[in-house]
C-alpha cells in the first residue's frame, strides 16, 4: 500500500478500478517493475557522483545497458594495492587465536 500511496491520491478507489476492469495483476506487475527501475536509477546516479569522473552520466547509463560497462573505476596500479593490503591482512589472521 505504501507504493500506491506514494503515487495515487487515493489508491482505493484507484485499486478497485483496478480490479473491476480486471488489470489488477498487470498493474502490479507494472507497479513493481517502476518502482525496481527507479531504485536502481537512484543507485547509478548514486555511484556516478561518486566513483565516475571521466564521463557525463548519459554516458555512464549508456555504456551500462549496452553492456560496455562503466569504464574502469580504479586504475591498475590501485587495484594491485588493494590487493597487497587484503592479502597483508589475511596472512596475519590466525583463526581461534
Amino acid at each position: 500500500m505504501d507504493l500506491l500511496y506514494r503515487r495515487y491520491a487515493d489508491p482505493f478507489s484507484f485499486a478497485d478500478n483496478m480490479i473491476a476492469g480486471g488489470r489488477f495483476g498487470s498493474f502490479v506487475e507494472f507497479l513493481l517493475k517502476k518502482e525496481a527501475e527507479e531504485k536502481n536509477n537512484a543507485m547509478m546516479w548514486d555511484f556516478f557522483l561518486h566513483k565516475v569522473y571521466d564521463k557525463s552520466f548519459a554516458e555512464f547509463r549508456k555504456g551500462m545497458e549496452d553492456g560496455t560497462g562503466s569504464g574502469d573505476v580504479m586504475g591498475e596500479a590501485e587495484k594491485k594495492a588493494i590487493m597487497a593490503r587484503s592479502e597483508g591482512i589475511l596472512n596475519g589472521f590466525k583463526p581461534g587465536g
